[in-house]
Formats: C-alpha cells, structure tokens, sequence
C-alpha cells in the first residue's frame, strides 16, 4: 500500500510539474499589477481593467489552439 501511494504521488507531481508554478507566478503577477495601478493613480487601473476582457479572449484563444480546436 505504501509504494502504491508513493507511486501515485510521484505521477501527481510529475503531472502538475511546473504548472503549479507558473499559476501561482501568474495570479501573483495579476494581483500585484493591480496593487500597483491603484497605488500610482486610478487611471492606470482603468485602464487595466478594460485590457482584462482583452486578455481572457487571448487566453481562451490559445488553450483552444493548443487543443486542436482551430
């Protein structure tokens, strides 16, 4: 039973290998652009927030083009 878990653990972490990771750089990387748009002025953050429906079109358009979709 032991090994059996030993080897599903390994198969999770090579699984998710870097993109745990990269998730976590990403969001980080979000959360703080807008810590520091709202600390340099609000125009800034207007500006950020009207990119944001910019930037899920682009990412929904390459996870489908990586699936094969287009």
């Amino acid at each position: 039973m032991p090994s059996k878990i030993s080897k599903e653990v390994s198969a999770i972490q090579r699984g998710t290998g870097e993109k745990v990771g990269n998730l976590t750089m990403f969001v980080t990387s979000f959360v703080f652009g807008f810590a520091f748009a709202f600390y340099y002025g609000w125009l800034l953050t207007v500006i950020l927030i009207g990119g944001i429906p910019l930037l899920i079109l682009a990412g929904a358009g390459m996870a489908i083009s990586m699936e094969g979709g287009f």
